[in-house]
């Protein structure tokens, strides 16, 4: 639980303020088991000094998007309101259990794949990137910024 907590404050640290939406990919493990290998990346830039940069989430385990767009077209260029990350498995299990109507699986007396994620709730954090015009919450494992000064 202290390596969870030590990267989301290392998240909340970071300044995306007033950075532009450029993109969001989103690459789903290719293996069953691969609890590492679903990828989600944002990528943003910073106009006043022609930053690009990728915050990368690595071992996602959920994903809830919400946005308007045409209110994130009226703030555009700067879009990105600034980031945020917990550990509370309270409001992480609460996302997971709110998505599971969306799955379009039925389980019956099985196993949930919710269930092993609970199981692991130690290792996740939920990370926030607030846009003026929308929210991009992620559970996952960790994450990355990849970026280069133009």
């Amino acid at each position: 639980m202290q390596i969870t907590k030590a990267i989301a404050e290392r998240f909340r640290e970071l300044d995306f303020h007033d950075d532009t939406f450029v993109r969001m990919d989103i690459v789903p493990a290719q293996a069953r088991g691969d609890v590492r290998g679903s990828i989600i990346e944002i990528q943003l830039s910073r106009s006043s000094s022609e930053t690009k940069r990728v915050l990368q989430f690595i071992g996602c385990a959920n994903l809830r998007v919400g946005f308007d767009f045409d209110i994130l077209a009226n703030n555009s260029p700067p879009n990105t309101s600034g980031v945020d990350a917990h550990v509370d498995r309270n409001l992480m299990r609460e996302l997971m259990q709110s998505q599971e109507r969306d799955w379009d699986v039925g389980y019956g007396r099985m196993k949930s794949p919710l269930d092993d994620k609970l199981d692991v709730m130690d290792e996740l954090v939920c990370f926030r990137v607030q846009f003026f015009g929308g929210v991009v919450e992620i559970i996952a494992r960790e994450f990355l910024i990849e970026g280069e000064e133009k």
